[in-house]
C-alpha cells in the first residue's frame, strides 16, 4: 500500500466519534521514549527496532505502522530481508506496539531512516531510528 493511499484512508478517519464527542486535539497519539534514536549496528547483524505509543484513542481508530525512508518495507529493495511485525496492544489497547526485524543488515541500512508512524483522527506521532556503525573503524591502526 502506498503512502497516499494512507493518508486518504486516514482523512475518512476525521469523520469518527469517540465517545459520542469529536475527537479533540489533546487525545493524539504519543511515542513511548525517545523520539530520535540511534542505535550501533554492524553490517550482517541481525537487529529488532521497537516502537510503543499511548493510542490515546479507542485502538481500532489508531494505526502504528514502519516506514524505511518514507516508504512501507514491502515497497522497498528489501522486501523480505526487512519485516514488520503484526500489531499487538497492551493495557486492553491502550498502547500500541509494532517491531521491524532488519534480518541482515547491509551498509545502505546504515544510510537509512527507519520511522515508526503512529496516527488517528486527533494527530500523528513519528519516532525516527538510525544505525550507526559499531566498533572499530576500517582503515584505522593502532600504535603499538
Amino acid at each position: 500500500m502506498k503512502l497516499p493511499s494512507v493518508v486518504k484512508a486516514l482523512g475518512s478517519l476525521c469523520l469518527l466519534l469517540a465517545d459520542g464527542f469529536p475527537v479533540s486535539e489533546d487525545e493524539s497519539p504519543k511515542i513511548i521514549g525517545p523520539r530520535r534514536v540511534t542505535i550501533k549496528a554492524q553490517p550482517g547483524q541481525q537487529l529488532l527496532l521497537h516502537c510503543e505509543a499511548f493510542a490515546n484513542c479507542e485502538p481500532d481508530q489508531t494505526i502504528i505502522y514502519w516506514l524505511i525512508n518514507g516508504s512501507f518495507p514491502e515497497d522497498t529493495p528489501s522486501s523480505g530481508r526487512i519485516v514488520e511485525s503484526e500489531e499487538s496492544t497492551l493495557a486492553e489497547g491502550a498502547i500500541l506496539q509494532r517491531s521491524l526485524l532488519l534480518k541482515n543488515i547491509t551498509s545502505e541500512d546504515l544510510k537509512s531512516t527507519f520511522t515508526c508512524v503512529v496516527t488517528n483522527a486527533a494527530g500523528t506521532a513519528q519516532k525516527f531510528t538510525r544505525l550507526k556503525r559499531s566498533g572499530c573503524h576500517v582503515g584505522k591502526t593502532r600504535k603499538q
